[in-house]
C-alpha cells in the first residue's frame, strides 16, 4: 500500500521543533491506514439449506465474486445447521448450493459496504428418489415402500442364487425377509435408475403324515394300512419269537 504524499519516517529528540510536514505525515499516513481498513472490511455470511433431512456435510455452498474469484462455505460444525463464510468483502456475489442427488440452486447477493447480510436461505430440489432402509423387512412390505417413492426393482435374488420374478414374486417370497440392497440406504436414484434386493430363501413346508401303529398287524395287514395313506413298506425283516425251555 503507498502512500500520498509518501510517509518520511523521521525521529526527533525530546524539544525539538515538529515540522508541520512532519505532522501533515503522520496525520495522512493514520488517515490512509483506516481508510484501507474499512475498504478491507469483510462480512460474515450464513446460508442456511431449508431442505428437512438433507445430509448437511455433503453439501457444498460457494461465493462467486463479480470478478470470477471463488470462495467455499464452513460447514456446519457440530450441532449447526448453518453454512457460514467467514468473511466476503462488499460486492456482488452469486451463492451456489449443490449435494448428490439434488440440483444446484443459486441466489444473486450484494455484500454491503456496512458488511450486514441477512441470513441467506437455500432451497435444493431432489433429482430422484433416496433409496429407504429395507434391511429386515418382508419383501412384501420392501416393494410397497419403493413404490410409494416411485423407486422400481430390476433385480431380485434369494440367497440361494435364485432369481425371483420381480412382477409377481408369489405369496412363497412374500414374508421373505431382505439381506441387501443396492443401492445402500440414503443413496439417490437417479430418473431411471432402479434397486436389486437379495432376500433369505422361501420357506417350503413339506408335506407330513402321522405314522399309524402297526404292532400286533401280520405284514400284509400292515402293508395294505400303509398304502392306504400313500405309504410303501420298505425293507421287512421276520423275528421268530423267543421260545422258553421246558
Amino acid at each position: 500500500m503507498k502512500l500520498n504524499p509518501p510517509f518520511i519516517k523521521k525521529t526527533v529528540q525530546p524539544g525539538d521543533p515538529l515540522s508541520a510536514q512532519a505532522w501533515n505525515d503522520v496525520v495522512t499516513a493514520i488517515d490512509t491506514v483506516f481508510t484501507f481498513i474499512e475498504a478491507s472490511e469483510a462480512a460474515s455470511v450464513k446460508v442456511q439449506i431449508a431442505n428437512q433431512g438433507i445430509d448437511l456435510a455433503s453439501v457444498r455452498v460457494t461465493a462467486t465474486r463479480d470478478d470470477g474469484i471463488s470462495t467455499e462455505a464452513v460447514d456446519p460444525v457440530g450441532s449447526g445447521t448453518l453454512h457460514t463464510f467467514p468473511g466476503l468483502r462488499p460486492g456482488a456475489y452469486k451463492l451456489r448450493a449443490e449435494a448428490p442427488g439434488f440440483q444446484p440452486a443459486s441466489v444473486d447477493i450484494v455484500v454491503p459496504a456496512d458488511g450486514v447480510l441477512p441470513l441467506q436461505t437455500i432451497t435444493l430440489t431432489a433429482n430422484g428418489a433416496f433409496m429407504p432402509a429395507l434391511f429386515g423387512q418382508s419383501l412384501a412390505d420392501a416393494l410397497t415402500a419403493l413404490g410409494a417413492l416411485g423407486i422400481a426393482v430390476d433385480a431380485i435374488l434369494d440367497v440361494t442364487g435364485t432369481a425371483v420374478p420381480v412382477a409377481s414374486p408369489g405369496s412363497a417370497y412374500n414374508q421373505s425377509l431382505v439381506l441387501l440392497q443396492l443401492p445402500p440406504q440414503g443413496v439417490p436414484l437417479a430418473p431411471g435408475q432402479a434397486a436389486q434386493l437379495v432376500i433369505s430363501a422361501a420357506l417350503q413346508a413339506e408335506a407330513s403324515i402321522e405314522m399309524p401303529s402297526l404292532a400286533g398287524l401280520s405284514l400284509a395287514e400292515a402293508s395294505k394300512a400303509l398304502e392306504a395313506l400313500g405309504l410303501k413298506v420298505g425293507k421287512s425283516f421276520t423275528k421268530q419269537p423267543l421260545q422258553r425251555d421246558g
